[in-house]
């Protein structure tokens, strides 16, 4: 089970979640002064402890705090703890380690750094991390992130009755205790206690419905779904049907007046996502305000909006609605993703890199985050960097056209013909007559002195036409 399910508190992970633990003090521990000449120490502050802000730029805002001289110790100890969480998101253990350290020596009563510190331990040194963990729980036994790291520690040892007390006491510290009832089911199960399991499980699911995997593992165990968070009946969820099949099955479902809460969002954001899909973009939006009336918080009602609005070509409208999805949802990877592309066409790139890689840190399983990234790089003159993303994108799926295509270009970028011949290649074996690969090609062919040989007429392929479809114009952007 934990193989398959093991959802403890892993140090690369929860930036957000371990940064809004930080007590944020008020900007006055700091000395005003100048880091740059439209910066301010204030400025660069309210940067470092900001929620979402990329791994980079985190570390680029905490650094002069820390080396001013002017921050009170908390301040600096608070700062070299978002700092490492910097270093912690760019997988610098290291470096990460050493300003939970210094952090410590700032203020031994900082409970967050001995959190941190024991975290990236638990593999390396589990009786370090273990004591760091206690430390933080008598500095602040009101923080449920505690007991449930505590647990995952008790748990490798198989010490299944501490890591349930400690998973029962988080349990009753979090206000959405979905992560924490899940983890004490696979504890349960863990011990053989699957009944117990069940019900954790069953509660996992009422407080997070959206969670595929948990409720595909409790029919497995032989769990009820709970009645709350069924998915609607008949065509409205159903696989392997057509759009118009399935706004018919959603229409009936909601217009039979017996749903309410979850089933009811399903089943308005099944619709809204099949009239995106056939283009019918103002009744997406009709639907997504009926949604939102009824639910202000349903983040798939803005995440269908957005794309209305982003396919009626008012970005400023997309991006806001995309901005609620993930507020409401923060792992609405799609969400991310789709703003970083509504970025991407105002020419905002560094807005849509960090989205694209919100959406890469969420789901790193979906090739087309990485080729939209690299693109983006690409169009910024970071040929060298856009390859890596293409790379990346490639190792998810070897199949991927896209990537080689734009890779094709970004090799042509460096100069570097061979590799760029290949691409392109390769990306017309996948998709023949592509119009982004036979450009590249005919312009990799100028550069040789080669003629640009006859094409050939293929028919295209139906692989090839649905994500033509379901991403219009993304092969053709440079």
């Amino acid at each position: 089970m934990r193989a398959r399910f093991d959802f403890h508190l892993s140090v690369l992970g929860g930036v957000v979640t371990g940064l809004l633990a930080l007590a944020v003090p008020a900007a006055a521990t700091v000395t005003s002064g100048e880091i740059t000449p439209a910066t301010s120490l204030d400025d660069a502050w309210r940067a470092c402890n900001a929620p979402q802000l990329s791994p980079a730029d985190r570390i680029a805002y905490c650094t002069p705090i820390i080396e001013s001289g002017r921050a009170k110790p908390a301040a600096r100890a608070q700062a070299l703890v978002a700092r490492g969480f910097g270093y912690v998101s760019q997988k610098d253990l290291e470096h990460a380690l050493a300003d939970f350290e210094a952090a410590i020596r700032s203020n031994p009563k900082l409970a967050t750094a001995y959190y941190y510190r024991g975290a990236i331990q638990m593999e390396r040194d589990p009786k370090r991390a273990l004591a760091d963990i206690n430390k933080a729980i008598s500095l602040n036994p009101k923080d449920p992130d505690y007991f449930r790291e505590r647990s995952s520690l008790y748990a490798k040892r198989k010490e299944y009755p501490r890591a349930i007390a400690d998973l029962t006491t988080a349990i009753g510290l979090a206000k959405k205790p979905a992560r924490e009832y899940f983890l004490r089911g696979a504890t349960y199960e863990d011990n053989g206690q699957r009944d117990k399991a069940i019900a954790d499980f069953q509660a996992s699911l009422a407080l997070n419905p959206d969670d595929e995997l948990l409720r595909r593992h409790l029919i497995d165990l032989g769990g009820q779904i709970p009645k709350a968070v069924q998915l609607p009946s008949g065509l409205c969820s159903a696989n392997d049907i057509t759009h118009e099949q399935r706004i018919a099955g959603c229409t009936a479902s909601i217009e039979s007046g017996t749903l309410t809460g979850w089933p009811l969002k399903v089943a308005y954001c099944n619709r809204g996502y099949a009239l995106t899909e056939l283009g019918e973009y103002d009744r997406v939006i009709k639907d997504s305000d009926a949604l939102i009336a009824i639910n202000g918080q349903a983040g798939c009602g803005y995440l269908n909006r957005a794309r209305a609005w982003y396919y009626k070509h008012d970005l400023d409208r997309a991006i806001a609605d995309y901005t609620q999805a993930v507020t409401f949802d923060p792992r609405l990877h799609e969400a991310y993703a789709s703003r970083g592309t509504a970025y991407f066409d105002r020419r905002e790139f560094g807005k849509a890199i960090a989205d694209y890689s919100a959406a890469i840190a969420i789901d790193s399983d979906t090739p087309m985050y990485f080729s939209d990234r690299g693109n983006t790089r690409y169009v910024m003159g970071e040929c060298r960097s856009a390859i890596a993303d293409y790379n990346r994108a490639i190792e998810v799926d070897r199949n991927y056209s896209q990537a080689y295509a734009r890779r094709g270009w970004a090799f042509l970028c460096l100069d570097e013909l061979t590799n760029a011949e290949a691409d392109f290649d390769k990306a017309l074996e996948l998709a023949p007559r592509d119009a982004y690969a036979e450009s590249g090609r005919a312009e990799l062919y100028q550069r040789q002195n080669k003629s640009v040989p006859e094409q050939r007429s293929t028919a295209l392929s139906f692989e090839n036409l649905r994500r033509l479809v379901e991403h219009p114009g993304g092969d053709a952007a440079k």
